[in-house]
């Protein structure tokens, strides 16, 4: 059955409207910890960062404060001694 962007079923799928993943769908669906800051390359008054380990690397998704807070970029770091370098 074809379905239509922004729609939601009774199965508890969100279908995303124009492709994006926003903050919500994100909270909900990935298993993820909060970051304080953002990395040095974004701006932390803009945006919010959360961090995800998989595959033996952290990837931080970036996403911004307005609207409806969509992903922005994903920065990946190869974890090296439980150190990561931001």
């Amino acid at each position: 059955m074809a379905s239509g962007p922004g729609e939601t079923h009774h199965t508890g799928s969100n279908y995303l409207a124009n492709g994006a993943l926003t903050y919500d769908v994100f909270e909900a669906s990935i298993e993820h910890v909060d970051l304080a800051t953002c990395p040095v390359d974004f701006d932390s008054d803009a945006n919010f960062c959360r961090m995800t380990l998989a595959a033996e690397m952290a990837h931080v998704f970036v996403f911004s404060y307005d609207g409806a807070q969509p992903l922005l970029a994903v920065k990946s770091y190869e974890l090296g001694d439980g150190f990561l370098p931001f």
